[in-house]
């Protein structure tokens, strides 16, 4: 190895490493898609239940979503009444376990919620109704 090109390769390291150390934290200020964010609830909502354990379909207006639970919740499937509640109010839901889905039997935590396209949205309604 050439003794001159050994500084600039040092260079080159340091930089790297300086801008892999610097990724973290400037990641850690801008909240992750479907971790933190909340989404308002409009009047014009589908929600897709059938064989619901570990998450709901759900439309609001023109978004779609897969809504993961924190554990199972079958009772999802089966209730009569489902409603979204994030800090004791209606209207909207976020992740990281600020929400539940509130059923006749209780609540299910949600862990996130993850956004889909709408042909996804088609797909998966179809697949968990046959």
């Amino acid at each position: 190895m050439n003794m001159h090109s050994l500084p600039a390769l040092l260079a080159a390291l340091a930089v790297s490493a300086s801008t892999l150390l610097a990724m973290p934290a400037h990641a850690a200020d801008a909240p992750a898609t479907g971790t933190e964010d909340c989404i308002q609830l409009g009047s014009d909502q589908q929600l897709v239940r059938a064989n619901a354990s570990r998450n709901v379909l759900l439309r609001n207006g023109q978004d779609h979503y897969v809504v993961h639970f924190k554990s199972d919740c079958g009772k999802a499937a089966y209730s009569r009444k489902l409603t979204f509640v994030t800090d004791g109010q209606q209207g909207q839901i976020c992740s990281a376990g600020r929400s539940e889905l509130r059923t006749d039997a209780g609540g299910c935590a949600i862990a996130r919620v993850e956004p889909i396209d709408a042909a996804t949205f088609k797909q998966k309604a179809r697949q968990r109704t046959r």
